[in-house]
């Protein structure tokens, strides 16, 4: 079971890319190559990311994006929250329409307090933290222009 959609993980990929990346700004392009994701559809995830200030973007010969903020305040909850919106963390464990405290499903109690756990933890997990616990290796399975960098 997945809890983020493609869509999401590929933000969270693009900005640890971008991160990664030795000018810290990137073409749309070269970001879809490095993270093996279809331009266009990475063009669209990008633009997601510029309104809450998570990217921003230069025009130009040497354009691109890049990361607007600092990594460590930059949460997963941000990215993910850009890409999906926050139904998830709202909704029904099994999608029932109408489930809540006055006509709760089986999973409904169980699922709001993990619901929330999850929540809060995205929300506390910077990039930084993220970052820390990731080896290079790691990367240079991911990010094609990564291999070789230390």
């Amino acid at each position: 079971m997945k809890l983020v959609s493609q869509g999401a993980q590929y933000a969270i990929s693009a900005i640890i890319a971008i991160s990664k990346h030795p000018n810290n700004i990137i073409s749309a392009s070269e970001l879809s190559r490095s993270l093996n994701c279809p331009a266009a559809y990475l063009s669209q995830i990008l633009a997601k990311l510029k309104a809450p200030g998570i990217l921003g973007s230069q025009r130009g010969l040497n354009g691109g994006v890049y990361l607007a903020r600092p990594l460590e305040e930059i949460s997963i909850y941000d990215v993910v929250a850009a890409i999906d919106g926050e139904a998830f963390f709202s909704t029904c464990f099994m999608g029932i329409e109408g489930c809540g405290y006055i006509e709760p499903c089986p999973f409904h109690e169980f699922w709001s307090a993990k619901r929330n756990e999850i929540q809060r933890w995205l929300q506390e997990t910077t990039f930084e933290k993220a970052e820390s616990v990731m080896s290079q290796a790691w990367f240079n399975e991911r990010l094609t222009f990564t291999n070789g960098f230390s």
